[in-house]
């Protein structure tokens, strides 16, 4: 019994820490892993979840045992999200054994990420279709939809070789707002006019981190207040290295024209 304990209490920890590396709520986070707890016969459980890591503390037969994680990294990984709470909720009814949620567990952070192409293209009809609402017309569309393309496709290589966040923020800012100016500039050699200000703003607003200020507020509202100004932080400085990396373009593109 006291072996499924520990197993139990390792399968909250995995649990909590994939939903906190998936971009997870901290709430949910906390929740999942003391619901997990309960199922499996964990008692006094006590958890405190922050964005860079948790610790998790309950009591066994075999005594006060404890997990601490770091969470290092983090990417945006719903898929992975909901394949924890489906986890958790078949562990809370009493339909998973402890072992086989770990196995599950394990199984589900292995599971590779989606092709860069497919988020590539995501990204690309995410960027057309803002450029769209931002009053850009369809040949807006079209070159939105490229850009964004080659956007998506310069972070994947940055996200492997582990650039940080904020500094994808303003590399990939820079270079959306590069490829548009240089669309842009092509549209006016071949009398085409492009709506320069539409397609730059509908190529960077997938980028803005509209999650992670989400959670920041919900943190904040539900009390979590460490966790939400650290989110919000985070959140904020991504967001001016996002604009400095187009205002970077912009100046770049000034210098070329009066040189």
């Amino acid at each position: 019994m006291g072996s499924d304990e520990v197993v139990g209490l390792d399968s909250a920890a995995l649990a909590a820490r994939t939903i906190l590396e998936s971009s997870g709520e901290t709430y949910r986070a906390e929740d999942t892993a003391l619901r997990m707890c309960a199922a499996y016969g964990l008692e006094d459980a006590q958890v405190m979840a922050f964005p860079t890591g948790f610790t998790l503390s309950a009591t066994t037969r075999e005594g006060q045992l404890t997990r601490v994680f770091r969470v290092t990294e983090r990417s945006m990984r719903l898929d992975r999200i909901d394949g924890v709470n489906t986890i958790s909720r078949l562990a809370a009814s009493g339909q998973l054994p402890a072992a086989q949620a770990h196995r599950q567990l394990l199984a589900l952070r292995q599971d590779p990420p989606r092709p860069w192409q497919l988020s590539a293209l995501y990204y690309a009809l995410a960027a057309a279709f803002f450029t769209v609402m931002f009053g850009g017309g369809l040949l807006e569309f079209g070159l939105s939809f490229l850009t964004g393309f080659l956007v998506q496709a310069l972070q994947t290589p940055l996200v492997r070789r582990g650039v940080p966040g904020q500094l994808r923020a303003f590399v990939l800012g820079f270079a959306a707002a590069l490829a548009s100016l240089a669309l842009a500039s092509l549209g006016s050699i071949w009398q085409l006019p492009v709506g320069q200000e539409a397609l730059i703003t509908g190529v960077i607003m997938p980028l803005l981190p509209g999650l992670a200020m989400t959670n920041a507020i919900r943190d904040t509202i539900r009390g979590d207040l460490v966790s939400g100004l650290a989110r919000g932080a985070e959140a904020l400085i991504s967001a001016v290295l996002l604009s400095a990396g187009v205002a970077a373009a912009l100046w770049l593109r000034g210098m070329i024209w009066t040189a």
